[in-house]
């Protein structure tokens, strides 16, 4: 009994010191983050003159509210759709408030900053774009859910896959495309003039014109289709995985602040251990990664395996352009050996355009057929613009250069992607010490200041909506949708402004080495499917309440709906 006694002694204090060793270890890596978190604290010291609203917490600031968001998405959806709403009238609070440059507080201490004064986004996203890079959780999310595509890399490695990439958005192999864009967006009208072949209806526009943008950038972006058009036919499994992916990982963003820690793990490893955390949300952003995995696979395994076997049909394929990865392709195999990209990063870019190119583009036109339903004087004079441009084409379809030279079609979209761009952040974190020139002064606690000092690691989101409605820039009425206004001079304000975007003036599609790289292909879509279908239909404002909620891409839903838009 002695020795039996002594045996449990033993390993219950084995058990004990594991335990103990174990509490000591987890309060140690505590003790060091909070630690870490505490010197960012005091390098930021500078920033907490900068004006911006106070924090709700002094502990977690907002990350409070992210984490409230996450619970109630599997909670209560309606909840849900609340907290988008109302987060967008307090950014629009704040930038009415605060201004061009705007403090906020985050997790433990951290310092934001909110920017849209020109002279600094001209610093942060040109100047030294290669100290202000994507964060942490944006790239690893990315490169873990897509594979080394332009959304997952940085620095050298990205300008080398845009340098190959950029020509396959030329003007050239976009003029090639109008056709095929033509005759997706054919399918779109034909299944919209039979549900209202007897009498006028209620369509949900943004379900269709979500299936039209994932066709087309499906088909002219992979040769591959989903069939998304096809009302009889069952919903692709990877065309729902990419419309899944956004709201999926959105409601993961509570966790960024975390990231860094395990950001660096192989995905093998991150894997195996989100099997065991609780959260559905977690299990299902595995499960639409594997099926875009999977399937992008696949299509490129086929078009591999074509262009080996020397397929007369494919290579003709190639040569002619018809799809931007059968271009990619081909551009990459005639590159210089220390220029092409390996397999995977060809396959990283499948998914990365296709989801870039979807809910931005499906976004952009359901706003602008909204906005057309509630002032059909615009939509009657787009309209008669457009027959016209037919008339004159004869039985031809519009082509693209009638597309681009249509005054009052370019004015529409200008105006509606300056006041309301899918997107209205953009965050970046600075990798080293920076300072970031202003256009114009603020005034802080210690009077005004020219120029911030950003530490390392300060998370700066870039301010697209501010910049492109500020008054100073635009006029009293920036805030208003005139389309108009791009019909006659711009005010030398807008010139004066020197906004780094790559669009008409704006941050919409951002500018420098990151901007969007495909915003003329969206641009042409946009067009192509205006032509057809305001020249096929009157669009007439909803029944129902539409609410424009805040996201990562601001999209509508019906005022009370319980489903989250994609």
């Amino acid at each position: 009994m002695a020795v039996d006694n002594w045996n449990g002694l033993r390993d219950y204090s084995r058990t004990t010191m594991v335990a103990l060793s174990t509490t000591a270890l987890l309060t140690a890596c505590g003790a060091i983050y909070l630690l870490s978190r505490l010197k960012k604290r005091i390098r930021q010291m500078a920033l907490w003159k900068v004006p911006g609203p106070p924090a709700v917490s002094f502990i977690t600031g907002e990350l409070w509210v992210r984490l409230r968001r996450c619970v109630l998405i599997s909670v209560s959806s309606n909840d849900t759709q609340m907290h988008h709403v109302g987060a967008g009238q307090f950014h629009e609070h704040i930038i009415q408030t605060y201004g061009r440059v705007i403090r906020v507080s985050g997790f433990l201490w951290d310092t934001q900053l909110i920017i849209s004064d020109p002279k600094a986004c001209t610093s942060i996203l040109l100047k030294d774009q290669d100290i202000f890079e994507e964060t942490a959780w944006s790239i690893e999310c990315n490169l873990h859910a897509f594979g080394p595509g332009l959304l997952g890399t940085l620095g050298a490695h990205h300008r080398k896959q845009r340098k190959q990439i950029n020509p396959v958005f030329s003007a050239k192999h976009l003029r090639s495309m109008v056709p095929l864009f033509h005759k997706i967006t054919n399918q779109l009208r034909d299944v919209l003039k039979a549900k209202v072949a007897r009498s006028p209806q209620e369509v949900d526009i943004l379900d269709w014109l979500g299936r039209l943008a994932l066709e087309l950038v499906a088909q002219g972006g992979l040769g591959y289709t989903f069939n998304s058009l096809d009302p009889e036919a069952k919903e692709n499994e990877y065309g729902k995985a990419i419309k899944e992916f956004i709201p999926t990982t959105s409601t993961l963003v509570a966790f960024r602040t975390l990231f860094p820690l395990i950001s660096h793990w192989p995905s093998w490893l991150l894997r195996f251990g989100a099997k065991f955390v609780p959260l559905p949300m977690v299990h299902n952003a595995i499960r639409i990664t594997d099926i875009m995995t999977r399937y992008t696979k696949e299509v490129f395994d086929e078009k591999k395996a074509l262009l080996e076997k020397g397929d007369v049909e494919f290579k003709q394929q190639l040569s002619e352009g018809k799809d931007i990865i059968s271009v990619l392709m081909k551009t990459n195999g005639d590159a210089l050996k220390e220029d092409r990209l390996p397999d995977d990063e060809i396959m990283g870019q499948m998914s990365s355009l296709i989801l870039a190119a979807t809910d931005t583009t499906s976004t952009a036109l359901s706003r602008i057929l909204d906005i057309l339903a509630r002032h059909p004087d615009v939509q009657e004079k787009l309209r008669q613009e457009l027959k016209d441009a037919h008339a004159r084409a004869g039985e031809n379809e519009l082509g693209y250069d009638e597309l681009v030279e249509l005054p009052y079609l370019e004015a529409v979209c200008r105006e509606t992607l300056r006041v309301f761009p899918p997107v209205h952040f953009i965050s970046r974190v600075a990798r080293a010490d920076a300072s970031v020139p202003l256009s114009q002064p603020i005034e802080t606690d210690g009077g005004p200041v020219s120029s911030l000092f950003v530490p390392r690691g300060t998370a700066v989101m870039i301010n697209i909506i501010g910049a492109n409605r500020d008054p100073s820039i635009w006029g009293a009425d920036a805030a208003d949708w005139k389309p108009e206004r791009w019909l006659a001079p711009l005010p030398d304000s807008v010139a004066d402004a020197r906004i780094p975007g790559i669009y008409s003036n704006t941050l919409t599609f951002l500018g420098g080495g990151r901007a969007c790289i495909g915003f003329k292909f969206s641009q042409l879509e946009m067009k192509v499917a205006l032509s057809q279908l305001v020249t096929e239909f009157r669009f007439s404002p909803s029944k129902e309440e539409i609410v424009w909620r805040f996201g990562g891409i601001t999209t509508p839903s019906v005022k009370g709906s319980t489903a989250l838009a994609p």
